[in-house]
């Protein structure tokens, strides 16, 4: 579909300026039945609420050989409500636009999902299939309406294929005869710990147990701690081992469905989500897609979007115990938080709907890396405020209106590098629901004039303010720093890929059938000439994710999908800029411009570009690996360029789903030079 947005005008906002953003929290909480723990703590408790355009195309060439079809299926996609009012709009059309979310209202009690329901029949009960009314019973004659008649054939025929499927066993046998040793258990394990770092950490491991949790989350984690391993095999071990996971979860989930809401489940499904749409398998991308929703349904049910209750400490517990209850506190907060940051980020980069809606947060803000990375009790006690030891809690709605609410601006100071990437996630989200709301079918008939293109110029402008290059923060910052950094940047910077009007709709169309979907080509045009400066502005971005994940890629998951989309996104632009720059490309009068060239505000170099941008001018503009964008040949080298980067980020085998599309792209240009 290519939704209509010719009406929608010029979306031009100024260009973000690289600074630095604005200048914390904990609750010592009761132990909400950990998982992750050592013995010391209860094994397997459950989460009980005390408050009440598919991607699965790029692996047209990538064979799945180690799943079978059994998936989650989806569940109900919840409803994303938007607070106009934190985008700048005057007092009076706040009250009219902003309400309280429902997680507002809820109070403690029996878990969300049962309260209307009795209690489920447990799957290890026989099913007997009830006789439906006496043997003897008279049925009336005749029918109601002419239809064929069931024969004593199709009954039997229905027996037997109810036999067939439910009794024969769902997947074929599995071999263990080359399960790995436990030497090579603990290596996989361990690099999973070394190397895979999420923004966002959710496993505590000063306190992980790997003989004490959960198996199923013991593969999951090795699972992908074997991508990092370089050995022979380990994409089809790492697939074999996630799968036997992903089984495991099936069986469980069936054997008890109350297991689904224990923190190893649902750890373990959020490692296994985020596996499968890196992973480079289509089962494996088209399951994490099902079992996201599963996910976040789950998790709100179980109350993980909402805090715990407080409960003070006893004057007698140890160091050691009020250590354990925090642990258990925030780790279960920060589970929560990293469900909510992978549907966001994994709705906004495949472009489809979030499964949660913003209303049902209402977690406060996790606490700062060195408290959560404290290796004992002591070194915890350490870095704990002296006049607060629970820290000051910081509530998400409360913090996401600090951002445009001048009255909370001072009170609610945000600088953790975690607080400041959630608030990133977050209004990246609210900007690709404000799309979702241009592609109505009736926003350009209902009576309201709905300032749609403001709030994305607000949210734009807003998301800019938290723009640091990493070329700076690398001078005096630690690579986990960097990496937050970094990963802060590309989703500003994509962000503008998705703010420019329907770029981001169309041009999975024009990828897809390798430029040739001709309605998506007429669309392409007619964006490029609406707003040249529009389009120039998505050349910039591009180039700089590009060019960010070119010299930091820290192996990050989702790392491989930035770098498609920029490289795509400056594919068609160069198109769209070729007739202008043809003129002046080869004049040796003008100035050249490298726009994925490091440059700080307020630097000749930053000036020139932003001068480019705004003006265009006599520039001659490149980057790396295309010396002049806008020449001939400027097609072929973007993508070559974007393959050239892909083809580095190797742990996830995504990087090479993304590249086999842009290699046929590069085939069909240099068949048909001319889009």
């Amino acid at each position: 579909m290519i939704p209509q947005s010719s009406s929608l005008g010029s979306e031009t906002h100024d260009l973000p300026s690289i600074a630095s953003p604005q200048q914390h929290s904990n609750a010592s909480a009761r132990v909400a039945s950990p998982i992750l723990t050592p013995p010391v703590l209860p094994q397997n408790g459950f989460f009980i609420n005390d408050e009440a355009s598919e991607l699965d195309w790029i692996f047209q060439d990538v064979r799945g050989e180690y799943l079978d079809a059994v998936g989650v299926p989806a569940d109900c996609m919840l409803p994303d409500p938007m607070d106009f009012g934190l985008l700048g709009l005057d007092p009076q059309r706040q009250c009219l636009n902003a309400q309280e979310p429902a997680a507002s209202y809820q109070l403690t009690g029996d878990p969300q999902e049962s309260w209307l329901l009795d209690r489920p029949i447990s799957a290890s009960q026989p099913l007997d299939l009830p006789e439906l009314g006496s043997k003897n019973v008279q049925l009336i004659a005749g029918s109601y309406v002419q239809l064929e008649r069931i024969t004593d054939s199709d009954r039997a025929k229905m027996q037997r294929s109810i036999m067939h499927f439910l009794e024969r066993p769902i997947w074929t046998p599995v071999s263990l005869v080359t399960f790995p040793s436990k030497e090579k258990l603990d290596l996989c394990i361990d690099l999973f710990f070394a190397k895979f770092h999420l923004v966002i950490s959710f496993i505590h491991r000063p306190t992980f147990n790997p003989t004490a949790v959960s198996e199923v989350l013991v593969l999951a984690i090795a699972s992908i701690g074997a991508r990092f391993t370089y050995l022979d095999g380990a994409a089809a071990f790492a697939n074999a081992m996630a799968e036997l996971a992903r089984r495991l979860l099936l069986s469980m989930g069936q054997k008890d469905t109350r297991v689904t809401r224990s923190e190893s489940y649902m750890t373990a499904q959020l490692l296994l989500g985020i596996y499968g749409y890196s992973s480079g398998d289509k089962s494996w991308f088209n399951y994490s897609e099902a079992s996201r929703c599963s996910l976040v349904r789950t998790a709100k049910h179980a109350g993980l979007f909402q805090d715990q209750p407080r409960t003070a400490a006893s004057s007698g517990d140890s160091t050691e115990t009020r250590w354990m209850a925090w642990v258990a506190a925030e780790r279960r907060r920060r589970l929560g938080w990293a469900i909510y940051e992978f549907d966001a980020s994994v709705s906004f980069l495949h472009n489809e709907r979030p499964a949660f809606s913003t209303g049902d947060m209402a977690l406060s803000l996790p606490c700062d890396v060195a408290r959560w990375e404290a290796h004992s009790a002591h070194s915890w006690k350490a870095l704990c405020p002296w006049t607060q030891p629970d820290g000051e809690l910081v509530k998400f709605r409360t913090a996401a209106r600090s951002l445009f609410d001048a009255s909370l601006a001072e009170s609610v100071q945000l600088s953790d590098g975690q607080h400041l990437y959630i608030v990133v996630v977050t209004l990246a989200r609210f900007l690709w629901s404000i799309k979702e709301l241009q592609v109505s079918p009736l926003m350009d008939v209902v009576p309201e004039n709905w300032p749609l293109i403001e709030h994305k110029g607000n949210l734009l402008d807003k998301l800019d303010q938290y723009l640091v290059s990493p070329y700076t923060a690398r001078a005096s910052e630690t690579d986990r720093n960097i990496q937050c950094v970094a990963g802060r940047a590309l989703i500003i910077h994509t962000s503008h890929l998705y703010g420019s009007s329907d770029l981001m709709d169309w041009l999975p169309a024009m990828l897809r059938s390798s430029g040739s979907n001709q309605a998506a080509k007429e669309r392409m045009m007619r964006w490029g000439s609406e707003d040249r400066q529009r389009l120039r502005k998505v050349v910039y971005h591009s180039a700089q994710i590009l060019a960010i994940c070119r010299d930091f890629p820290f192996n990050n998951p989702y790392e491989a999908t930035y770098v498609f989309h920029a490289g795509a996104a400056l594919w068609c632009a160069v198109t769209m800029l070729e007739a202008p720059i043809l003129e002046s490309a080869t004049n040796e009068d003008a100035t050249s411009l490298f726009l994925d060239k490091n440059a700080a505000e307020g630097e000749a170099d930053y000036s020139k570009v932003m001068q480019w941008i705004r003006e265009d001018g006599n520039f001659n503009v490149g980057l790396y690996g295309v010396p002049v964008l806008g020449s001939r040949v400027s097609r072929l080298q973007v993508l070559e360029e974007t393959v050239r980067v892909l083809q580095n980020l190797r742990v996830w085998d995504l990087s090479k789903a993304y590249a086999n599309v842009l290699r046929q792209l590069i085939r069909s240009e240099g068949a048909n030079p001319q889009i």
